[in-house]
Parts: C-alpha cells; sequence; structure tokens
C-alpha cells in the first residue's frame, strides 16, 4: 500500500505539470513515499479541540478556490473556512480542514465518496474534528463541466452534498466514466430535495456558473493539481482514492499537530 504524504506546498515547488492525471497522480505519489508520517504528532491527536461552528449547508454558489494569498507559499491557504461555504461540510472552526479537488465523472472519485468518505464523516466530520471542502475540477471532458454546472445549481439551493451524494450513489457500479446528462441530474435534484426544480435546470443547463467552474479548474490547475480525486489535508496532500487507513494516519498526524499548535 503506498502512503501518499507530501509535506511540501502542491503546485508552487513542482517544476512543470504533469503532461496527463495519470503521470501527476503517478509523480506525487513517488515524492509522497519519501516523506514519511510523523507518529509522534498522531499521539497526541485525541487533544484537538473539536469544532463546533455547523453549517446548514445554504451558502454563496459562486465561491471558490483558496481562503488566502496562494502566493505567501503557506499550502493551508487553500482551505476556504468561510460559514457561507455550501460546498464544505463539518464545523467552520474544525480543527482540520480537507479540501478536495474532484470531478463527477472521475469513478475514483466515485470510489471515495462511495467507500472512503462515509467513514470520514461519522470518525472525524460529525464530531467537529475535520471539515471537507469541495473544489471543482471537472477535467473529464465536458459531461464533467455539466455535472459542476449542475452541483453548483443544487448549491445555490443549499442541496449540494445531497445531489452529489445521489450522483455518487448512481455512477458507484458503472464501470468508466458515467456521462450523465440532465434528465439525470433532474432526477439526483429531486431525490436531494432541490426544492425549485424549474430554477436547478435553467442553472444547470445556461451559463450560470460556467465561469466559476473555469476559474476553479484553473486555479486548480495553477497550485499543481494533475488529476482526480486529490486532497490537501492540513497541510499534506494525498493523491488519488486511498484507502480508509491512508486518510486516518494522515488526520491523526494533523490533529495531533493541531493540537500542538
Amino acid at each position: 500500500m503506498i502512503i501518499v504524504i507530501l509535506a511540501i506546498i502542491i503546485g508552487f515547488l513542482l517544476a512543470e505539470r504533469a503532461s496527463s492525471n495519470d503521470e501527476g497522480t503517478h509523480a506525487a505519489q513517488e515524492t509522497a513515499t519519501r516523506t514519511a508520517p510523523t507518529e509522534d504528532l498522531a499521539k497526541d491527536a485525541d487533544k484537538a479541540t473539536p469544532g463546533t461552528k455547523f453549517s446548514d449547508g445554504k451558502g454563496d454558489p459562486m465561491i471558490f478556490g483558496p481562503g488566502g494569498d496562494t502566493k505567501s507559499g503557506d499550502i493551508t491557504v487553500v482551505h476556504r473556512k468561510k460559514e457561507n461555504d455550501p460546498f464544505a461540510v463539518g464545523a467552520v472552526d474544525a480543527p482540520v480542514v480537507i479540501s478536495e479537488f474532484s470531478d463527477f465523472e472521475c469513478p475514483f472519485c466515485s470510489r471515495h465518496a462511495n467507500v472512503t468518505e462515509p467513514d470520514i464523516l461519522k470518525k472525524y466530520v460529525e464530531k467537529g474534528l475535520v471539515r471537507i471542502e469541495w473544489n471543482d475540477f471537472p477535467v473529464n471532458g465536458p459531461a464533467a463541466v455539466e455535472a459542476a454546472k449542475a452541483g453548483r445549481a443544487a448549491a445555490a439551493q443549499g442541496k449540494f452534498q445531497e445531489f452529489k451524494h445521489e450522483l455518487y450513489t448512481a455512477s458507484k457500479d458503472i464501470s468508466g466514466h458515467p456521462e450523465f446528462g440532465i434528465e439525470d441530474f433532474m432526477k439526483f435534484a429531486e431525490k436531494a430535495g432541490v426544492a425549485d426544480l424549474d430554477k436547478f435546470r435553467q442553472q444547470a443547463t445556461d451559463d450560470t456558473y460556467t465561469e466559476v467552474i473555469e476559474t476553479a479548474t484553473s486555479y486548480a490547475s495553477q497550485i499543481g493539481i494533475t488529476g482526480t480525486p486529490a486532497f490537501v489535508v492540513g497541510d499534506q496532500f494525498v493523491s488519488g482514492a486511498q484507502p480508509l487507513e491512508v486518510f486516518e494516519q494522515v488526520i491523526q498526524e494533523q490533529l495531533g499537530k493541531a493540537a500542538n499548535a
């Protein structure tokens, strides 16, 4: 099992972007295997103070990208930590933030959402220890962009997490890219509890979110994200749909670091 932990600034210190998603992930994994986890920090994980400021899923569907100036050289600025973030789940003051760069057309993203993320939500997010912030990175063709637009249309009505759940649940048994279309999105939105389905359809099919999705994608590329899914866990980078144990090891270390800050 490859433990992927990258303790350097992703993107800022990469000499060049990989020519494909697979090559980018492979490069990150090769670098990460040279960095060992800090076990001493993990021992203090239970001393971290849980966050208490949970949001209701409502917020600004135009939100994207970093919480601070990426030129600072601080990888943690990718974490927004904003109360009006409809793409986030968990306490805004949680000691550890996971910034996820994902694509609704990505089968590995679907695997993570269906296999690994539920345990992270139960063990850490619901307890106020971890916050997960979604970032659009639709790199798998036009269908991925359309799905990202639908996701933001759901976010506009406070139902992004529910929409995400329905979409990834529908794609978990599909081999390859699901290539969902607007009628699929309408079904997911209805199951997710989106109130105004006519408004959802309009925003999912027009250019309401085209520019912000392009900007979000460009931002991810600029900081060195080359494939999906990709995660910044605190100040560590995790590449790909890694097993739960990998995420737990990094989360425990980051909780310990937060406890000693």
